[in-house]
């Protein structure tokens, strides 16, 4: 506190001496506007005094730019929890309207309680006998004890002596009589109620040495300030009716906004409502679709197991040339029917947005060398050599989309040996680049074929689309396998390039990001599952007589011949149930070494059959491997079969060398 008991004005104040060299000028508390002239400059001895300079005519905007500077003086808390002696020098001011004045009392005020200060006296340096009375009057308004002094240096000497000046009392009498007083209200009345100018008033009164010379002076003060507050007061009511009408004519366009916003709402409403029911009729449609085509699949498929079934038993019979011919045809025939059933159940799939997304870890590696492996017969049978040419630096385990590679490239092969006559087809894979994460492998198949004109290339992966060529007409095929083809790879993140030119040949190839997979072993995950079976057939290989014993569940008589026949001739025994129910009983009477379960059937279906089957426990052997033989060839179905608890699919027609292979993951014949 700057005066306490011990630091007053009284005993012992003599050892305190303050002066202006004292007085900190910090920059940020300095305003100066040069245009108009007005300046405010404060200073402070910290926790003690403080110092304010002002000067020009001040208006209240120039006051509302120095406010921030004299807040500043607060926010650095120099002033903060005191008593502080105040000196303000308004030698410099010239005019202070009372908005400014008013601004500036309310403004001291508030900081004042803010930082919990207030000033014990201020000593008014410099103003005029008419701000004096100014000032006088917002005293009370600004809660200070006012003392009106000449100079800075004067009020320094005051604050530095025991006693501070007091209020300097007029002492001279002035007489005045009661008419002057009477015209004198007269006149003020005029110029404060009736905006008389003041050129029309008393002329006396302005003389310096009329007695109410000071009091005058002060009445036109007020006068000025009314006006101003007037003037402040009509421009407010002008802003404020300007601001209720932009208000209404704001209110009438919200309005109209809405009721346009609620109309729009309304018809997107609809529109959303149309979307979801179209959407609803498309889901429906391609359920519809794909339904229809599963059971068109199912029922073509049905009759082509019998027909190629039967067919390769009888090539595999004693034939004359014509039989074996005829045969010949025949087998070729159903292959082609096999192979357009597959490729539209294929491309409407794909077409439906029937995807399978989810990754599966795979040695690339093997899966290129069986594809050569599965397709080199048939090039062999043109006097074709297939060959792979597969970059050593190619990691054998990443992880992508193995089914879908498999297709493309057996599309691809196929292609490729169909329409060269001579020479070779080559497989090649290349490492584009590679990262800790993933590699980019190019995939190539190159032949020396018949080549593609060049003006039919882009024909080639419509859908149903083959070049007009005549050897292209010899050889046939659905114009679906490229299409295929195409999308697969495009759903991969690629895009299928050709280059080729007519008799030179052609080559297809495509690039693919495919993951890494640390820590894998180059085992794939077929070959882990022949594993698992062979492991299986060790267990049971010291079964009884019955190992080589098959249940065929099966409700269609045709299929059951074929099947039938060719178990027989690879030397197993079999026995028939007509559904899921009749196959329970049969595993309860009787151990099998394996079960070919039929899926859809009366009574009971191949699915819940086999949930049956591995919830018997002890009553019957519950973990007899278990494959289904079906027409419902797709994905989904497969699934399905594992998640009730099958151990493998093979899709009908089945081929002889497919039911071979499986036969031997599960069931091999012991001698």
């Amino acid at each position: 506190m700057l005066m306490n008991q011990s630091q007053g004005y009284g005993e012992g104040a003599s050892r305190f001496s303050y002066s202006y060299d004292m007085l900190e000028f910090r920059p940020e508390w300095q305003f100066d506007d040069p245009d108009s002239g007005v300046y405010y400059h404060s200073a402070v001895i910290p926790g003690k005094l403080f110092f304010t300079s002002l000067g020009g005519d001040i208006p209240p905007d120039a006051a509302r730019k120095a406010i921030p500077h004299i807040e500043r003086v607060f926010a650095d808390r120099v002033l903060v929890n005191t008593d502080y002696v105040r000196i303000a020098d308004y030698s410099g001011v010239v005019r202070a309207s009372i908005n400014t004045r008013l601004l500036y009392a309310s403004t001291l005020n508030r900081l004042n309680a803010e930082y919990n200060c207030r000033p014990v006296i201020t000593y008014i340096c410099g103003a005029s006998q008419l701000l004096k009375a100014m000032l006088r009057i917002f005293s009370g308004i600004v809660r200070q004890r006012f003392v009106f002094v000449d100079t800075v240096e004067e009020a320094f000497s005051y604050v530095n002596s025991s006693t501070p000046k007091a209020e300097p009392v007029q002492s001279d009498g002035v007489l005045v009589s009661r008419s002057e007083i009477d015209d004198f209200a007269a006149t003020c009345g005029h110029i404060l109620f009736e905006n008389k100018d003041l050129d029309d008033a008393d002329s006396e009164y302005y003389s310096p040495d009329h007695p109410l010379n000071e009091l005058f002076k002060v009445i036109v003060v007020l006068r000025n300030d009314l006006q101003e507050l007037q003037d402040s007061d009509r421009m407010r009511r002008k802003e404020t009716e300007v601001a209720l009408e932009e208000a209404r004519q704001l209110n009438d366009k919200l309005v109209t906004e809405k009721r346009t916003v609620e109309e729009k709402e309304k018809i997107q409403q609809g529109l959303i409502e149309n979307l979801k029911n179209a959407r609803i009729e498309a889901e429906s449609a391609n359920k519809a679709k794909s339904e229809f085509l599963a059971n068109i699949s199912h029922e073509l498929r049905t009759p082509l197991h019998a027909v190629i079934g039967m067919t390769e038993l009888l090539i595999e019979t004693k034939l004359d040339k014509d039989q074996r011919y005829y045969s010949d045809t025949l087998y070729s025939s159903a292959q082609m029917l096999l192979m357009l059933i597959n490729d539209i159940l294929d491309f409407s799939r794909i077409e439906a947005g029937r995807i399978d997304e989810d990754k599966e870890v795979f040695n690339l590696r093997q899966l290129l060398q069986d594809i050569i492996a599965i397709m080199k017969e048939k090039a062999s049978c043109k006097g074709l050599v297939l060959a792979g040419d597969i970059d050593e630096h190619m990691p054998s385990v990443i992880s992508g989309y193995p089914g879908y590679i498999k297709q493309i490239l057996l599309n691809l092969i196929q292609n490729a040996i169909k329409f060269t006559y001579r020479g070779q087809v080559t497989v090649t894979v290349k490492v584009v680049s590679e990262t800790h994460q993933d590699v980019s492998l190019k995939v190539a198949v190159q032949d020396t074929g018949i080549g593609i004109p060049e003006e039919q290339q882009h024909l080639i992966f419509n859908p149903f689309t083959q070049i007009d060529a005549s050897s292209t007409r010899k050889e046939g095929g659905t114009g679906l396998g490229l299409a295929i083809v195409r999308k697969l790879i495009a759903f991969m993140g690629g895009e299928i390039q050709v280059t080729s030119s007519e008799r030179d040949g052609s080559t297809f190839s495509f690039t693919l990001a495919f993951d890494k997979v640390e820590g894998a072993c180059d085992r794939a995950e077929d070959g882990d599952r022949d594993g698992e079976a062979e492991e299986h057939q060790e267990d049971v290989s010291s079964s009884d007589s019955e190992k080589n014993r098959v249940l065929l569940v099966e409700d269609n008589t045709i299929n059951q011949k074929v099947a039938q026949a060719m178990l027989l001739k690879m030397g197993y025994e079999i026995d028939i149930a007509f559904n899921g129910s009749d196959a329970v009983e049969a595993l309860k009477r009787k151990n099998y070494g394996l079960v070919l379960m039929d899926l859809q059937m009366p009574v009971m279906d191949g699915y819940e059959a086999t949930r049956t089957i591995r919830q018997a426990g002890s009553e019957l052997d519950s973990k007899v491997p278990i494959v289904a033989m079906t027409a419902n060839a797709t994905k989904e179905d497969r699934q399905k079969c594992m998640d009730a608890g099958m151990d493998d699919f093979v899709a009908k027609p089945v081929e002889r060398k497919v039911m071979t292979a499986m036969l031997h993951r599960w069931l091999p014949l012991s001698s």
